[in-house]
């Protein structure tokens, strides 16, 4: 799975679309810095998936975007596209039939963002499992940015193990491992969660079955009401049914009445109403013939207004035929006179034309004449050019002469003080070699006394770490303690969040008051409701079964403010079908209670004493317990009630009650265990406790924190002495070099020495040499005077003939100039005679088109006068003719008007008698009225108790029978008994019903559903379980892999090391080191090195080089262990010297045949390795541009 190439637009500095393409090999990437080379790296590092800002040198992902320059504006969304060549197959499986993986990321400046694997949208998490394990990604060994060689050595042992995690692969494991046990922890706060719940329902349903077998009695007697209920409804729709029946014969008859005398008067109506239609008739043929008669007075005033308009036109038309003809008279005298003009300027053209072509004959000749003379001066000009040419070479050939004499004698004057420098160098040096044998002496003296410092630095340390090792187990055992008290905040805190759960949805309590509580809680309905009596009242731990006992369903109670807010939640229970509720007003009305037997034996208190009440609820309390009072147990309950009998109810703590009727209820209270007064006080308890582990937890961290503290401290202590024995060997390397750079400087002045008197005896040649130049270069300078005499002799005779020439020249060209002039003039003139005569028959012709129009306009306004004088007489007709037809419309005008004033008088006659006939309809109405209010009443009493029995029973009592045999036999037996009989046995049932007290009817369902939930649940809690314990097996899974991989990967990556490691350092020797062998999924990793002369340390002690190549030997490992298909290398070769570089190339260079490498460096050795160079350059500030050249 090759890198093929690289597309970035609007990432970072990479403004415009940019594709790089990465052939296999060697790839190199330079440019100088800031150019944005290392973009290119960030651009492959969050295509991969890389969500930290910071680790792409930015400080928030929208840093990506390219921002702007000074010429460009910013950009809105940042692409990055990755295409990978995959015809090897080493893929992911399922993209394995593909031969190209292309990979995509945008990011849009309002924040989203899109992925994209072959074109198919994605999820960011799918783009990261992709390369899990390939030792490709934005955090494995693949890609090595500037600074991770140094994270690398500097990294803590655990850190330093992801990378051996990663080429074995074991990185997706543990990505898996982290999910299940995740997923373990969820899965067992749910389990903590359904257990509780599960053992609140276990306390409820026992309690839930009693209350259901109640609610069945309760049914029973209902139903038996219902029947006769519905008997005593048939009675009394069969008594409405007659009354109604009677009235609605007086209705008929009233209606009958009513309906004669509606009809006379719609019959009196119907004739107004066809008279008042004649009426509007007569009216609108008036509007019509008024409107004819002004139309026709309009258009005679029109005719009048045109036959003075076609008056004036002809009298126009007369004085256009005046002014054609005076025109026509004035253009004809005009033509005549140009005519003349014409001829004579045609005379003079022809003249101008024979002057110019006498003219032309006489330039030719001058033209001639004039090349012949310039062939001359040319000829001659070449001939001085060749002298003065001949004249500049003598004195090239002089001047080279005089400064090779000149370069000589400045030679031969630096071999001269050469000598005197050699000489001096020589005394120099003996000087210089007595200081350097002195300077020798003095360090092997440091030397000594560094290596003392040393020794008692390597005790201090060994002292400071027997100290952490102690504070790290105080740590430890502290961090255990923590972590047991966290785990105990952290259950208690769940059971807390259960019971709050239970209490929010009002678990256990009866469906209307959960509705009622639930709704007002989340839509801030029902202002009028306070709250239910188990919130407001509360019992210490002991009496809690007493208090649950006394109360019983009263403890659900609602309080509300009055009996309105009551009857709202009760219209809304029956409207939402969702069971019923007791509702009891915050204000009762006082009465008087019995006095209590407190001075009996039997009584311990009153139970008002032992309870605590919210404030502002004490009335409801004293309503609730103020005739109650607590003995020790049953049998003095007994005694007392026996001896008494006073009306009261007795109580003892194990909830055993006697009412005050004697009825004793008791037994076993293990199914209210979980009653609604101990989940609170459980809430309660679960508070306190959480609130102390929160401060015992603090106070622990506080002692961690101090812990911590002193561990740093020594660890500081430590490290200051690492650092100062690292120092000291630093020293000791320095004056172990300084010794041997003395001594290497004694015998490098004796070989100086020696060579100074060498040199002296070649300068002594040079010297001789150089004075034999020196005589040649004189010679040469006199030769070249000589001809330089001859040559400036020849060209002073040249230059004297030359001026003769140019004279004759000018002149010849004065003439020719002087026939031009004349032969222009002439042009031009002949030119104006043109232009005269093109003007002028111009004119001509414009006078011909204007004599022709006038006369076209003369006969046009002799035939408009002609025109005019027939449309006039035309109109005088036509407005004789509209007088006489305006006369004719006015007198049928007033016809229309007396038709009109007719029929206005009848439609009078008729609207006074129906004036008449409407008080006697009136008065019928108003009987009609009074029947059927009287018919409405019975009707809305029959339809009250058809809604009342349907709003009771769901029943529609108008389908049961109505006649008197049919009832009889609908009638429950025996049939003879009568109303009032009924009446009575209706009323004692619904008394006995009252006695039954608060009855649950929604137990029954509850208890099934409560049942329901029950086994739902815990079937739940056994798949719960279930998938602990799958979910244990998948981790344990996990860790035998990851432990088998992680061992095997380190053994084989930790025996590459040891090869590679003397490879690049031409000896010495290195290994990795496990820290914990006995955990292998946690241990970390350490580097032990030793360079060669130098004996096995840490990394941290090696110099800056050499932690540079330990770490680029470690990587080399991991890449000739686990290959990575490409590997970005940004800058690592920085630190390295020529000599490690030439190393560190060939390497690369063999692991180039099977993994692919792209270099971003500065090095030119690094540059000569590279098969294809990438050049990038910021001509514009800010805008990256890539150039690429092939190297092989």
């Amino acid at each position: 799975m090759r890198l093929k190439s690289l597309e970035a637009v609007g990432f970072k500095s990479f403004v415009q679309k940019t594709v790089i393409q990465f052939p296999a090999g060697i790839t190199g990437v330079v440019g100088p810095n800031g150019c944005g080379k290392s973009n290119i790296v960030d651009a492959l590092r969050w295509v991969m998936g890389e969500q930290s800002a910071r680790h792409l040198r930015g400080h928030m992902m929208e840093d990506v975007i390219f921002n702007g320059s000074e010429s460009l504006a910013p950009t809105n969304m940042a692409e990055v596209s990755l295409i990978l060549d995959n015809e090897d197959g080493r893929g992911p499986a399922e993209y394995s039939g593909f031969t190209e993986i292309m990979i995509t990321r945008r990011l849009f400046r309002s924040g989203e963002s899109e992925y994209e694997l072959n074109k198919v949208p994605c999820r960011l998490k799918d783009i990261i499992e992709f390369f899990l394990g390939t030792g490709v990604g934005n955090k494995a060994y693949s890609i090595v940015e500037q600074g991770r060689v140094d994270e690398l050595v500097n990294a803590k042992p655990e850190e330093r193990r992801l990378i051996i995690e990663e080429a074995a692969g074991t990185s997706k494991y543990k990505g898996r491992k982290l999910i299940a046990e995740r997923k373990l922890e969820r899965t067992q706060q749910n389990l903590l969660r359904v257990s509780d719940i599960v053992r609140e329902i276990e306390r409820q349903i026992r309690s839930m079955e009693l209350q259901a077998k109640k609610a069945e009695r309760f049914k029973a007697l209902r139903q038996e009401l219902k029947e006769k209920d519905l008997a005593w409804a048939a009675r009394q729709k069969s008594r409405l049914a007659r009354e109604i029946a009677r009235e609605e014969s007086r209705l008929k008859s009233v209606e009958d009445r009513f309906a004669g005398i509606s009809a006379s008067l719609h019959a009196k109506e119907s004739e107004g109403e066809a008279v008042r239609l004649s009426l509007m008739e007569a009216d609108r043929s008036i509007s019509a013939k008024q409107e004819t008669v002004y139309q026709h007075k309009v258009r005679i005033q029109g005719d009048d207004q045109r036959i003075e308009f076609l008056t004036r036109d002809r009298t126009a038309a007369e004085e256009a035929e005046k002014r054609a003809a005076a025109q026509l008279q004035e253009l004809r005298g005009k033509v005549h006179g140009l005519t003349r003009e014409i001829e004579e300027l045609e005379k003079a053209q022809n003249h101008f034309v024979q002057l110019s072509l006498f003219e032309e004959s006489y330039l030719r000749d001058k033209e001639t004449e004039l090349e012949k003379l310039r062939l001359d001066i040319r000829t001659l000009q070449m001939e001085l050019e060749q002298e003065k040419s001949s004249l500049i070479e003598l004195a090239n050939r002089a001047a080279h002469a005089r400064n090779d004499l000149a370069a000589k004698e400045k030679e031969r004057r630096e071999v001269e003080n050469d000598l005197a420098r050699n000489r001096s160098e020589d005394a120099a040096a003996a000087v210089a070699l007595e200081s350097q044998s002195m300077t020798r002496r003095e360090r092997h003296e440091a030397l000594e006394k560094t290596l003392t410092r040393a020794e008692e630095i390597a005790r201090r340390i060994g002292d400071t770490e027997s100290a952490i090792e102690r504070w790290t187990a105080a740590r430890e055992e502290q961090e255990q303690k923590i972590d047991a008290l966290r785990a105990q905040l952290h259950e208690t805190r769940s059971q807390l969040v259960s019971l709050e759960a239970l209490q929010k949805n009002y678990e256990g309590y009866q469906q209307g008051v959960r509705s009622i509580m639930v709704k007002r809680q989340s839509e801030a309905a029902f202002e009028g409701v306070y709250g239910l009596v188990a919130e407001v009242i509360e019992a210490p731990q002991t009496y809690e079964k007493a208090l649950t006992a006394v109360l019983g369903d009263r403890l659900q109670y609602i309080i509300v403010r009055s009996h309105d807010a009551g009857l709202e939640a009760i219209d809304y229970l029956k409207r939402e079908s969702s069971g019923r509720g007791s509702f009891i007003p915050r204000e009762l009305s006082r009465r008087e209670f019995k006095a209590l037997p407190l001075s009996e034996p039997e009584v311990l208190a009153p139970m008002l004493n032992l309870v605590s009440v919210k404030d502002g609820f004490k009335e409801i309390a004293e309503y609730l317990l103020a005739n109650v009072v607590m003995v020790r147990d049953i049998k003095s309950g007994l005694s007392l009630w026996n001896r008494n009998g006073f009306s009261c109810t007795v109580v003892t703590p194990e909830g055993d009650v006697i009412d005050p009727m004697g009825v004793v209820t008791g037994g076993s209270l293990d199914g209210l265990e979980g009653n609604l007064l101990s989940q609170r006080r459980r809430m309660r308890e679960m508070e306190e406790l959480l609130s102390e582990l929160q401060v015992k937890l603090q106070a622990e961290e506080q002692a961690l924190g101090r812990l911590k503290a002193d561990l740093a401290k020594a660890e500081e202590s430590r490290a200051d002495f690492v650092a100062e024995n690292h120092r000291l060997d630093l020293a000791h390397v320095g004056f172990e070099r300084d010794v041997a750079d003395a001594e290497h400087e004694v015998k490098r002045l004796e070989q100086t020495r020696q060579a100074l008197a060498e040199e002296q005896g070649h300068l002594a040649g040079v010297l001789r040499s150089l004075e034999e130049a020196i005589e040649k270069c004189r010679v040469e300078i006199d030769l070249c005077a000589g001809g330089k005499m001859l040559a400036e002799k020849s060209l002073e005779e040249r230059q004297e003939i030359l001026p003769r020439l140019e004279n004759a020249l000018k002149q010849l060209e004065g003439e020719a100039t002087q026939s031009r002039i004349r032969g222009a003039t002439l042009s031009e003139k002949k030119e104006h005679a043109n232009l005269d005569l093109e003007n002028r028959r111009g004119l001509h012709e414009d006078l011909s088109r204007r004599i022709e129009a006038a006369e076209s306009d003369s006969i046009e306004a002799q035939r408009r006068k002609a025109q005019l004088g027939g449309e006039i007489a035309a109109a005088e007709i036509a407005v004789a003719e509209a007088k006489v037809a305006l006369a004719e419309l006015e007198a049928a005008l007033e016809s229309e008007r007396q038709s009109y004033r007719e029929i206005s008088r009848a439609l009078a006659e008729l609207d006074e008698a129906v004036k008449e006939l409407r008080p006697v309809g009136q008065a019928c109405q108003e009987e009609k009225n009074q029947i059927q209010i009287a018919l409405s009443e019975q009707r809305l009493n029959l339809q009250h108790l058809l809604d009342s029995i349907r709003e009771k029973y769901d029943i529609n009592l108008s389908e049961l029978p109505a006649c008197p045999e049919q009832r009889r036999r609908a009638e429950p037996a025996p049939a003879e008994i009568s109303a009032e009989d009924l009446h009575l046995e209706i009323e004692e049932l619904r008394g006995r019903l009252e006695r039954m007290g608060e009855v649950n009817l929604a137990a029954i369902g509850e208890f099934e559903e409560l049942n329901g939930r029950y086994q739902f649940l815990s079937k739940q809690k056994q798949d719960l379980e279930a998938s602990i314990a799958d979910l244990q097996q998948t981790i344990a899974k996990l860790n035998r892999v990851c432990r088998l991989r992680f061992k095997e990967s380190f053994d084989e990556i930790s025996q590459k090391f040891e090869e590679v490691f003397p490879r690049l350092f031409r000896g010495g020797k290195a290994r990795l080191v496990l820290t914990d062998e006995n955990d292998v999924l946690e241990t970390g990793v350490e580097i032990v090195a030793q360079p060669p002369g130098k004996k096995l340390q840490s990394i941290t002690l090696l110099s800056g080089g050499e932690k540079a190549l330990t770490a680029v030997s470690l990587l080399f490992a991991i890449f000739l262990t686990k290959p990575s298909p490409f590997c970005f290398l940004d800058e690592v070769d920085a630190p390295l010297d020529d000599a490690n570089l030439d190393r560190f190339n060939e390497m690369i260079h063999e692991m180039s045949s099977f993994s692919q490498f792209i270099l971003i460096t500065h090095n030119k050795r690094t540059m000569q390795a590279a098969e294809v160079l990438y050049g990038i350059t910021m001509q514009e500030p800010g805008v990256s541009k890539v150039v690429s050249v092939r190297m092989s």
